[in-house]
């Protein structure tokens, strides 16, 4: 009886182990293209054989066997999911950093430059995936900042309305006829002046 609790428990804290790695991996994580890569490197700085920085390198324009690096990932919390991108072009000069500051997954900050100099950066500051600030730089001093307006997302269409036309408020639908409105009665004698009352259709007489 000893040994198959024994043999339970190993089995048990083998499943809790498996189902951990595998709930770290489909949690979501910023990660750098990897179509067309020749290399990819993993490095750790934190001693506990976790790969905190991932580097992808790509060939080199200029052909040959030489390979440049392309994007780097970088694990900054230690929570086994990457936080910060970083991209670069063929003379290793940045292009682009995406950061994820809350550490869900998503992107919150992307930085863009040219010939490595910082010229926009579009933050996403109420954590909902979409940029609401646009900030431009020019010699690394921001001048100038955009607020992004965000636009109410249509209402759903109405059951039964696709393809048809919604009628307008007090109007009888397009499948039903509408009520006839009955003619205005003819307006009556003067009592005053009997000579003016007329019967319908004949000339009154001067």
């Amino acid at each position: 009886m000893g040994l198959t609790a024994g043999c339970l428990t190993s089995t048990q804290a083998k499943d809790k182990s498996t189902s951990d790695a595998d709930l770290v991996k489909k949690q979501p994580q910023l990660q750098c293209q990897r179509t067309g890569a020749e290399r990819i490197e993993n490095d750790g700085f934190r001693g506990n054989n976790k790969a905190d920085v991932v580097k992808v390198f790509v060939k080199s324009s200029e052909g040959g066997a030489r390979t440049v690096l392309s994007c780097r990932e970088v694990d900054l919390n230690g929570d086994g999911r990457k936080d910060l991108l970083v991209y670069f072009d063929q003379s290793g000069r940045k292009l682009r950093e995406e950061f994820d500051h809350d550490f869900d997954g998503v992107t919150d900050l992307r930085s863009f430059y040219d010939d490595g100099q910082l010229v926009r950066q579009e933050l996403d500051v109420n954590y909902d995936g979409t940029p609401d600030l646009v900030e431009h730089f020019e010699n690394g001093r921001r001048v100038r900042v955009e607020k992004l307006l965000q636009l109410p997302r249509p209402l759903p269409p109405l059951p039964g309305s696709a393809g048809e036309e919604q009628p307008r408020a007090g109007s009888a639908p397009s499948n039903q006829p509408a009520e006839a409105t009955p003619a205005p009665a003819p307006a009556p004698a003067n009592p005053a002046n009997p000579a003016t009352a007329t019967a319908p259709g004949v000339p009154a007489t001067p």
